[in-house]
């Protein structure tokens, strides 16, 4: 029997192309295999944050929530487009994050509240899908998230451009994507563009003066355009010149030939990372009535619907639940607080760490926010031989490699290092 004359050509590109792992599961495997051989190894792999004891960090009021709930909260089906209290709940949240004047703009030109979908990448798959047809284009960060490839050049099969997000010195910057995009301006009949801060890999968020930039050249754009605005890590920013909530609401009601997507989730906002509920709201560049505003919703629905049907609906109780309480919705923002400031400390002590050192390989770049730190690669050393050889000496990293794009760099998951072995993480990095 040969399976090849089964599948459709799409299965057989799959089949072919398809990273499981999305470039980071597979180094994380790695690293369990080799703390297996070495008692002290540090696993800088995993993108969950932990605990300095090795347990997952969450918020114990959702947990508490789940024993709460009765059969029919947690296991009935839940609405096609989430449950319209859970919704509601969520652009409450939502807009509480942004500034005033910011929040009532995106009220205005937003689809919140949100429709549901299985996850964030499934977020990314259905937008993509509304969207975008086969072989359209897609301007891409070069520091991406693996499963990026995956889900728009993969599966969907888009033509990638790529920018540079990072400058020399390892700092963020728009001059590329700026010129990159000002060559597709009446080349093609529609752009697409993927965004996402805090950005993973590089953990870097930009200023308010960098989004203003930002804004100003996607203002300047005449063609139909969809912005993919990916808010995985909104909200984990560590210094004060940097912004730290989603920049979704610099980006509507600023050009009416673009469209933005605005794609979270549950998994890092409330810790929650496998009760796989992500959101999608479409942001518009001009005022659009509610019929208009009506239609993409149900458009995204529906489309959610061919997918994964309807998302989880216990997670979705539990958070109307604490989001309608004011004293639980009190609680859990003491708990992320704590969270963040966990997480905020572990970033100080990897800045202060790194400052102490000097690598002639590794140059740390400006990373600001997230959960992670990141190296580029100066030696004409891929960054899967760095990993290998970190590997060997104690320590799990993620490479990033594309020859064609100019990536090459590892990321190491501060997210999950325990406080007192930051240092020690360091020096391995370092050692070189």
């Amino acid at each position: 029997m040969n399976l090849q004359d089964f599948l459709s050509k799409k299965g057989q590109y799959i089949d072919e192309n398809v990273d499981l792992s999305a470039g980071t599961l597979a180094w994380n495997t790695k690293a369990k295999m080799k703390a297996g051989e070495l008692p002290d190894f540090i696993n800088a792999t995993i993108g969950s944050a932990k605990n300095n004891d090795g347990s997952l960090m969450v918020c114990p009021t959702m947990v508490n929530e789940f024993g709460n709930l009765s059969g029919d909260e947690l296991f009935s089906y839940a609405n096609v487009r989430g449950m319209p209290k859970f919704t509601q709940v969520w652009k409450e949240d939502t807009l509480r994050s942004f500034p005033k004047h910011l929040a009532e703009k995106t009220d205005q030109l937003s689809t919140l509240p949100v429709t549901t979908c299985g996850g964030l990448t499934s977020g990314l798959v259905i937008s993509s899908q509304v969207f975008f047809d086969k072989n359209d284009l897609l301007l891409v960060p070069n520091a991406r998230w693996g499963n990026v490839d995956n889900v728009f050049f993969k599966n969907h099969q888009l033509n990638e451009m790529s920018y540079s997000l990072l400058n020399e010195d390892g700092n963020l910057q728009f001059d590329d994507f700026s010129e990159k995009l000002s060559t597709l301006e009446g080349k093609i009949d529609k752009i697409g563009i993927y965004l996402n801060f805090p950005n993973n890999p590089s953990g870097i968020s930009p200023s308010e003066e960098q989004v203003l930039e930002l804004q100003k050249t996607l203002a300047e754009i005449t063609v139909p355009t969809v912005v993919f605005l990916d808010d995985a890590y909104e909200g984990y920013v560590y210094e004060e010149n940097a912004i730290n909530h989603s920049i979704f609401p610099y980006l509507v009601g600023n050009n009416e030939n673009v469209l933005v997507v605005k794609i979270d989730g549950v998994s890092k906002r409330y810790c929650a990372y496998g009760a796989r509920l992500g959101l999608v709201t479409i942001g518009f560049g001009g005022e659009v009535d509610d019929e208009q505003k009506y239609n993409i919703r149900e458009l995204i629905a529906k489309t959610s619907r061919t997918n994964t049907s309807s998302s989880p609906r216990g997670i979705q109780e539990i958070l109307i639940s604490i989001l309608t309480d004011e004293e639980k919705r009190s609680r859990i923002a003491e708990e992320k607080a704590t969270n963040l400031q966990l997480l905020k400390n572990r970033y100080l002590t990897m800045k202060k760490v790194i400052k102490e050192k000097e690598n002639e390989i590794l140059k740390p770049v400006n990373f600001n926010s997230g959960f992670f730190s990141f190296f580029m690669i100066e030696s004409d050393k891929t960054a899967e031989e760095i990993s290998f050889q970190l590997l060997d000496k104690g320590l799990g990293t993620v490479p990033f490699y594309n020859e064609s794009n100019g990536m090459n760099g590892v990321r190491v998951a501060f997210c999950s290092i325990p406080d007192d072995r930051l240092s020690e993480a360091v020096d391995i990095l370092y050692s070189i």
